[in-house]
């Protein structure tokens, strides 16, 4: 390994080991929706996610099967500042701008018991497949859900969204959003993405849901995506596991169908009053009907690593040493491609 990744790492470890002899204040997790109260009020909302970075090792752009080390930046992950307004306990709002992308990233008014155990909301908001992974994962600051890391699914969309709680205390629920279908980008088409969920909260902070959506697209061409998603959370660990299976219909040059199917497990757990540690590993073939793949039409089987340590210097202040590792390994005869190997220092801050 060269001495100045070998630096990185030991500067990291050190930060870590420093740090941890502080003690903040740590929340407790909650994660089921709880009641507003009946006053109007407002608060300023905002999430900052920084990375520090160092390539240990990617493809060459030339070359992708031979790796190269040295690329380093410090970055924006996410930058947002937004305003959150309750009216009462039934009707709210909130309009949230992403600095760093220089765009509107959420914007809708959120209507509760609009009928008798039935809640609407309208507008640029974060979608079904991506709203209770992150809740459960609580670590959107080191990576997107493997559905929006792969571009399978968007995080936010522009649409409508209606919740009918199934039992007098919505614990269980069934979810249906119609969507334009093109993530943060305006509407360019008269088609919709239409998404659908059914969970059930067995407890608190444990919870069960199936999720499907359809995507009708031009030329004959369909999308479907359907996950399997399981969390559980408390103050001393939070643990969720999702498998998911894609259907790309007349996605290949050839008119075939192109089947993506993957998993994620991920988990935090308390280590000390102010420490935890971080692990999240995906598995995603790229096309599993792809058996025979040749370098004109290449597939893969890819694994997504991330470990890190946690020190929270105070509520919703994290400083995240992590390390991220992913393997292409290719089907058939290929292209090959290197590992990616890359050392962080994140640091996130939420405004709730």
């Amino acid at each position: 390994m060269k001495k100045s990744s070998l630096l990185i790492i030991l500067l990291i470890v050190f930060t870590v080991v420093l740090l941890a002899q502080q003690k903040p204040i740590v929340k407790a997790q909650s994660v089921k929706p709880t009641e507003q109260s009946e006053a109007p009020s407002g608060k300023f909302v905002g999430t900052l996610f920084n990375d520090a970075l160092y390539i240990l090792q990617e493809p060459q752009s030339l070359n992708s099967a031979k790796g190269t080390a040295g690329k380093n930046a410090f970055l924006f992950r996410r930058a947002t500042i937004g305003y959150a307004y309750s009216i009462n306990k039934n009707v709210s709002s909130l309009i949230e701008y992403d600095a760093a992308n220089k765009l509107l990233e959420q914007g809708f008014v959120d209507v509760k018991n609009l009928m008798p155990s039935i809640d609407v909301k309208i507008g640029l908001m974060q979608t079904l497949s991506s709203e209770l992974n992150y809740k459960m994962w609580d670590y959107r600051s080191l990576e997107a859900s493997a559905l929006d890391r792969k571009g399978f699914t968007d995080e936010f969309d522009m649409g409508l969204t209606i919740t009918g709680r199934i039992d007098a205390r919505g614990n269980s629920y069934a979810r249906l959003a119609v969507y334009n279908g093109n993530g943060l980008v305006a509407e360019n088409d008269k088609l919709k993405k239409i998404a659908f969920a059914a969970g059930n909260w067995f407890d608190k902070y444990s919870v069960l849901e199936a999720y499907v959506d359809y995507e009708n697209l031009l030329g004959g061409k369909s999308i479907i995506n359907t996950k399997l998603f399981f969390g559980t959370t408390s103050t001393k660990f939070s643990f969720g596991l999702e498998g998911f299976y894609r259907l790309e219909r007349k996605a290949l040059s050839a008119g075939g169908d192109k089947n993506p199917v993957g998993g994620s497990l991920f988990s935090w757990f308390e280590m000390t009053k102010s420490v935890r540690g971080v692990a999240r590993i995906d598995a995603i073939d790229d096309d599993v009907a792809n058996t025979s793949a040749t370098l004109a039409s290449p597939s893969y089987r890819e694994i997504y690593l991330n470990i890190g340590i946690d020190y929270l210097p105070a509520i919703d202040v994290h400083l995240i040493p992590n390390f991220v590792f992913i393997k292409q390994m290719k089907k058939g005869t290929s292209k090959e491609i290197a590992d990616r190997m890359e050392a962080r220092l994140t640091t996130a801050i939420t405004i709730k």
